[in-house]
């Protein structure tokens, strides 16, 4: 009769067997070889710095005025008989155009009587010399003064009864009727002058240190967007010898020349228009542009050398178009970081896109 193990004998001698086989295992397994896994460098790309004279060019926006505004008022009183088919806001008008005509009877009949009272104190001034009478004489030649006052004044008003335009203009309101009475010093309508049109733009003093004053500095308009980009050509008037007070910029004052006539520009330049201006300033020397994109805050960039990041102060004239002027800081030959990582600090090592 065989012999048995003792049933509680039975389970030990399973978890014997087992760690004898584990220990076996890791005792013939190969140890692991450590490798180091070479970590890539971030890419950057950059723009080598040469530096040269660049022109500056201003922006600024605002209205197109006219260089001359005048109320039409009414020097004498009477009804309105006839009025220009092109007394009526926005048509334009030459320069002596008879724009209102106004009823002349009483102003004809004053010139008449006036007239009438030279003639009569001049045949009493010639009695007075032709008889000797010193006393009659002067008497008479004040009279004839006084009559030649009186046609004088009838001519006037008479003249007064026909509204002309003080020079060529556009009609910018018309506030009477014909067969409307109106009085002297009745607001007839209101003119803008169009032999010029002007701009006048708000610039900071440091821009305009930048217009050069000596000679005529070219300015260029533009109005609308995309494609349809309307352009016109003035130049600098004058710069204001003062400063806003609220806003602390000096109005520069553009000048365009006959902003109607389509000889002179492809599209008529309308009063009131809202437009910008881009002036042509003077050049800065030793300047380079970079993308407005490789700053960092408002006056750091990168530059690369010896295969990290080092951080550089700039001073940056003006940002414009995505693009910003730096007039110092760098040297020609550096190479100015134009990537922006996620992360970026001063030593940091990178490896250049181009390389």
């Amino acid at each position: 009769m065989k012999r048995q193990f003792p049933a509680l004998l039975r389970p030990l001698a399973i978890l014997a067997g087992a760690g004898a086989i584990a220990v076996f295992m890791l005792s013939s397994r190969e140890t692991p070889v450590a490798r180091s896994i070479d970590q890539p460098l971030p890419l950057v790309q950059a723009q080598t710095i040469r530096k040269t004279d660049l022109p500056v060019t201003l922006v600024a926006h605002g209205n197109v005025r006219a260089w001359r505004e005048l109320e039409l008022t009414a020097e004498v009183t009477g009804r309105v008989l006839w009025a220009s088919e092109r007394f009526e806001p926005g048509m334009e008008v030459a320069e002596g155009e008879l724009l209102l005509r106004i009823d002349a009877t009483d102003y004809e009949l004053a010139l008449a009587e006036a007239q009438q009272s030279l003639a009569s104190a001049e045949l009493t001034l010639a009695d007075a010399r032709a008889l000797s009478q010193k006393a009659r004489v002067n008497e008479a030649q004040a009279t004839v003064v006084a009559a030649r006052a009186r046609i004088a004044r009838a001519r006037r008003d008479l003249d007064n009864t026909e509204i002309l335009a003080p020079y060529n203009a556009v009609i910018d309101t018309a506030l009477v009727e014909v067969g409307q009475f109106i009085s002297a010093g009745t607001e007839v309508g209101r003119i803008l002058g169009s032999d010029k049109a002007e701009v006048r733009l708000p610039l900071l003093q440091r821009d305009v240190l930048l217009i050069d004053g000596a000679g005529e500095v070219a300015v260029t308009l533009s109005s609308g967007s995309g494609t349809r980009q309307l352009r016109w050509t003035g130049r600098v008037a004058r710069i204001e010898s003062r400063i806003d007070s609220e806003t602390r910029v000096i109005p520069v004052v553009v000048e365009v020349p006959e902003p109607l006539n389509t000889e002179r520009h492809a599209t008529p330049l309308p009063f009131g228009l809202f437009v910008r201006a881009e002036i042509a300033g003077k050049s800065l020397a030793d300047a380079v542009r970079i993308p407005q994109s490789a700053l960092h805050g408002d006056s750091d960039v990168f530059v690369f050398e010896d295969g990290r990041l080092q951080r550089r102060t700039v001073d940056v004239e003006r940002l414009r178009d995505g693009l910003a002027l730096i007039t110092s800081g760098l040297d020609d030959g550096d190479r100015v970081v134009t990537t922006r990582l996620d992360l970026m600090f001063e030593g940091m090592a990178v490896d250049l896109a181009d390389e």
